[in-house]
C-alpha cells in the first residue's frame, strides 16, 4: 500500500478541481489522500453536495474508506481499494443543480481502467447546463472526441436536462474499460472548416432569447475571423425550444463548436435567462471559440486542464500547444495535484516557447505519462 499524501486544497484556484483530480487518481493508483483546506477559495469552503457525491460516487467504484465525507467537510481522508469488479452501474444524484460533467471529471477516467471487459455506465444526475461547469453539449461534442484521440470512448444518452436552481437533469455514460491510453501530439491547429451550434430555451423563456443568442454569437465569429483574415467558415447555430418532456425548469443557453482541418475540435458555452454575466451568452460562446482561433492554441481554455488527467495516464510523451497565453489558472492546479501522487512514477512536464511563421511566440506543453496499464485487459 502507498503512503498518505497530503494535498493542501487551497492549491491554485482553491476550488473543487484538486478534489476531482486526486481522487481520481488516488482511484487509479490505489494512493491514499488527505486533502484539508477543501474548496478554501470559494465563498462556501468546504464540501458542497456536488463534490461530495463525486466522493461517494468513486467510493463506490473502488470500495474505499473514507473519513471527512459530510457537507460542509474540510478535510477529507480517501483510503481506496480495487476496483470494484463486480458491479457495472453506478449512480450519483446530486439532488441539486450540481453540475453533471464535474461528477463525470472524477469518475469516467477510473471507469475507463475498470478491470472487466465489460459496458460500465454512469447515472448522472443533477445539472446538465448550469454556471461553473461544463455543459453537457461540451463534454458530449468538445471532450468525447477529444477523448478518442487518446484511444477511448464513451456513448451517451440524455434522459432530462436540467437548469439552475432546480437540477432534475439526468444523464448517462456508458464506457468500455481500454487496456491503455495513447499519447497525443496536437501541434498544428490548421484552419476552421466548420462552426457547429444549439441555442436553445426551455420552459417559459421566450423562444426570441435563442434566436438573439445564435444571431449574436454568428456575427461576432464572422466579424472577428474576417478582421483577423481568417477564412470563415461555414456556420450553422440552430436556435430552438427543449421539449417539456426533456427539460426540467426554465432555461436557456448556447453552445458552439468549432472542427479544423487538422482534426482540433474547440468548444464555447454561454447560459442566458436573465443571468447578469459579464457579456451576453452568444458572444460569451463566440469569444470562447476566438480565443484559441486566434492564438494558434489547439485546445480551448476548457479543453486544456481536461487534458492533464489523460495526459498523466498515457503511454508516452503528449504535446499540445497552448498559444500565446501560458497556461490557465485550473491548467496549473491540476498539474500540481498530479505531480504530487505520481511524480514518483515518472510523471513530468514541462512547459516550452515556440516560434513559428516569424516572431508569433507561442507555448508547447509536453507531459511525460505514467502509462497506466489496465492488466486484466491485457491478459485478456
Amino acid at each position: 500500500m502507498s503512503s498518505l499524501v497530503q494535498i493542501d486544497g487551497s492549491l491554485g484556484e482553491g476550488g473543487g478541481q484538486v478534489l476531482r483530480i486526486a481522487l481520481c487518481l488516488s482511484t487509479l493508483y490505489g494512493i491514499p489522500i488527505e486533502i484539508e483546506n477543501i474548496r478554501a477559495g470559494r465563498p462556501k469552503p468546504g464540501l458542497a453536495a456536488q463534490h461530495l457525491k463525486g466522493v461517494e460516487l468513486v467510493k463506490e467504484m473502488c470500495n474505499a474508506q473514507v473519513r471527512g465525507g459530510y457537507i460542509g467537510s474540510t478535510r477529507l481522508e480517501f483510503h481506496p481499494g480495487q476496483l470494484n469488479i463486480n458491479k457495472r452501474e453506478f449512480v450519483a444524484d446530486t439532488q441539486t443543480a450540481g453540475c453533471i460533467c464535474l461528477l463525470a471529471q472524477v469518475a469516467l477516467p477510473c471507469a475507463l481502467f475498470f478491470p472487466c471487459n465489460q459496458t460500465v455506465t454512469l447515472v448522472l444526475k443533477g445539472g446538465t447546463n448550469v454556471p461553473m461547469g461544463p455543459h453537457i453539449e461540451y463534454l458530449t461534442e468538445v471532450f468525447k472526441p477529444v477523448l478518442n484521440k487518446f484511444g477511448a470512448d464513451f456513448d451517451f444518452i440524455v434522459v432530462r436536462r436540467g437548469y439552475y436552481p432546480k437540477g432534475g437533469g439526468e444523464v448517462h455514460l456508458r464506457i468500455k474499460p481500454v487496456g491503455s491510453l495513447n499519447a497525443i501530439t496536437l501541434l498544428d491547429l490548421g484552419v476552421p472548416r466548420g462552426i457547429t451550434g444549439w441555442s436553445y430555451v426551455a420552459g417559459a423563456i421566450h423562444i426570441n432569447e435563442a434566436h438573439k443568442m445564435a444571431n449574436d454569437a454568428k456575427t461576432i465569429l464572422t466579424n472577428k475571423l474576417a478582421r483577423s483574415n481568417i477564412r470563415v467558415p461555414p456556420i450553422t447555430i440552430e436556435a430552438y425550444r427543449e421539449d417539456r418532456a426533456m427539460a426540467v425548469g426554465n432555461g436557456s443557453g448556447i453552445n458552439i463548436v468549432c472542427n479544423t482541418s487538422t482534426g482540433c475540435v474547440l468548444g464555447g458555452s454561454g447560459l442566458g435567462s436573465g443571468r447578469h454575466e459579464a457579456s451576453p451568452p452568444g458572444e460569451t460562446a463566440a469569444n470562447e471559440i476566438l480565443k484559441p482561433l486566434l492564438t494558434g492554441a489547439c485546445v480551448d481554455e476548457h479543453t486544456q486542464d481536461q487534458m492533464i488527467i489523460l495526459m498523466a495516464l498515457a503511454k508516452g510523451t503528449s504535446k499540445i500547444k497552448v498559444g500565446e497565453k501560458k497556461l490557465t489558472c485550473h491548467t496549473e492546479t491540476a498539474m500540481q495535484v498530479a505531480k504530487m501522487m505520481l511524480s514518483k512514477r515518472g510523471l513530468a512536464f514541462n512547459l516550452s516557447e515556440s516560434v513559428e511563421g516569424g516572431d508569433t511566440l507561442s507555448y508547447v506543453l509536453e507531459c511525460q505519462g505514467c502509462g497506466l496499464i489496465n492488466e486484466n485487459l491485457v491478459k485478456q
